[in-house]
């Protein structure tokens, strides 16, 4: 008997190509760092554009060819175009500026970055064909280009603060004075421009972000901490002056005359037991009050959509604002030093942390319970009580005590802004400069937090 002609022979099946492996993204940090490098080396001729951008083009079809991911001659030789053609048209409107380089300015330049990220995007996704299809390829291109285009922007933008593009006075501006464009300026410039833009390609050819991430957030770090003028060395210059401050912390005074002419007594427990009463009120009321609301906020157990969107828009609303601010409207609304105010800022603290989790929690629930309990003609809130609450109900008690914990600090915080507990009684020593005093309310403070935490978790452990 004859094998069927579509049957596979040993000889047929030796000429199958297997599908090449995955990219892994770890492999490619490495040459990810060298063509960045490459970028910055590129940047020493940027005052000549055409040389500039045969570099910049030159590194990048380098970087393709050594990894793979293209080896078509065609797409190298495009790639080393676009580089010459993209950055003498970034050049040329750079160089004929007339002000300072604003957004606008910025935006126009970053056209040229846009070019050459387009055509960089299509070569990395080209090698996807045929299992990525045309409208893909077209996607990512358009994809990489904006990646290029928006961090040649960032780095158009951010050059002054990070020191790689001289900033000028109002006199220098309304002299008609252009920033000159030294070689800090394409070394940095391009660094960060082919970080953001070839990690975004890679992590668009891999479908995996990793390495994107990692480049966009060490850029923005770099540009916030030259804005702030974050410094190390001044950090490690004020860690001398903690031997000074312990002199005055230590040792702790447990007890002080409340005013001029009384004795000396311990002021510090009774305005604690004031901060766990606000504590344990909040709590609770706050997470009774948000189970209502997160399951309307769930798409699963929401009557319908009006009120799925008012209770999700409200839950936003509340979790936006801070507890400190809510310490100060409650404060001013019914009287500073007053602990009414804390509680009620507890509540609302309490309310938004609780209705956040629990709606995530009740999102990823069985259904079926709840398709069977509709099916026999429960209403909706009974279906709700008895097939999608019994789900959620050991995490519901966790984040109740986990809220609890977090209430303690924060009780002791908005108490500083006048809203009552044992953080008005730190404000006020503080406030004196008492601060052997103060390290005794916090030395209360922390150690009634860290035996919460421990009972917290214990019960936790029993119950969930």
């Amino acid at each position: 008997m004859t094998a069927p002609q579509d049957s596979l022979t040993p000889a047929a099946m030796g000429t199958i190509q297997r599908p090449e492996p995955p990219i892994q993204v770890s492999k490619l940090a490495v040459p990810l760092v060298a063509a960045i490098a490459g970028f910055a080396v590129a940047g020493l001729s940027g005052s000549q554009p055409v040389a500039w951008g045969l570099l910049i083009g030159a590194a990048t079809a380098a970087f393709l060819y050594w990894q793979n991911l293209a080896r078509s001659p065609a797409l190298l030789v495009a790639t080393v175009v676009a580089g010459i053609a993209s950055l003498s048209i970034f050049d040329a409107i750079l160089e004929s500026r007339t002000t300072v380089i604003e957004w606008t300015l910025s935006a126009r330049a970053s056209l040229g970055w846009v070019l050459f990220g387009l055509v960089v995007g299509f070569a990395f996704s080209w090698a996807s064909r045929p299992a990525l299809p045309i409208q893909g390829v077209i996607a990512r291109s358009i994809a990489t280009s904006v990646a290029f285009g928006l961090a040649s922007f960032l780095a158009l933008q951010a050059g002054s603060s990070i020191g790689y593009i001289p900033a000028l006075r109002g006199r220098e501006i309304d002299a008609g004075a252009i920033q000159d464009l030294g070689t800090a300026f394409y070394v940095q410039g391009s660094a960060i421009i082919g970080g953001i833009g070839l990690s975004a390609a890679i992590a668009l050819r891999v479908r995996n972000g990793a390495l994107f991430a990692g480049a966009a957030s060490l850029t923005m770090t770099l540009v916030a901490v030259n804005q702030i003028d974050f410094s190390i060395r001044e950090l490690l210059r004020s860690f001398t002056r903690i031997g000074e401050l312990a002199d005055q912390f230590w040792p702790p005074d447990w007890a002080w005359p409340k005013t001029i002419g009384q004795p000396e007594a311990v002021h510090i427990f009774e305005p604690f037991v004031e901060t766990l009463q606000i504590a344990v009120i909040g709590a609770t009321i706050g997470c009774i009050l948000a189970v209502p609301i997160a399951f309307s906020a769930s798409r699963p157990t929401a009557p319908n959509y009006a009120t799925y969107w008012f209770a999700k828009s409200f839950m936003n609303v509340v979790r936006t604002i801070p507890d400190l601010f809510w310490g100060i409207l409650f404060a001013t609304a019914v009287g500073f030093g007053s602990p009414f105010a804390g509680a009620l800022a507890m509540v609302m603290f309490s309310l938004s942390i609780m209705a956040k989790l629990l709606s995530e929690t009740v999102d990823s629930i069985d259904l079926g319970p709840l398709e069977a309990a509709k099916s026999s003609g429960s209403r909706h809130w009974q279906m709700v009580q008895y097939s999608a609450y019994p789900q959620v109900a050991p995490n519901y008690i966790a984040y109740a005590l986990y809220i609890f914990e977090l209430n303690i600090r924060a009780s002791v915080v908005i108490g500083i802004v006048g809203a009552g507990g044992i953080g008005r009684l730190l404000d006020e020593r503080r406030n004196f400069f008492q601060w052997d005093q103060v390290m005794a309310i916090v030395m209360v403070i922390f150690a009634a937090v860290i035996l919460i935490e421990v009972f917290s978790i214990w019960i936790r452990k029993k119950i969930v």
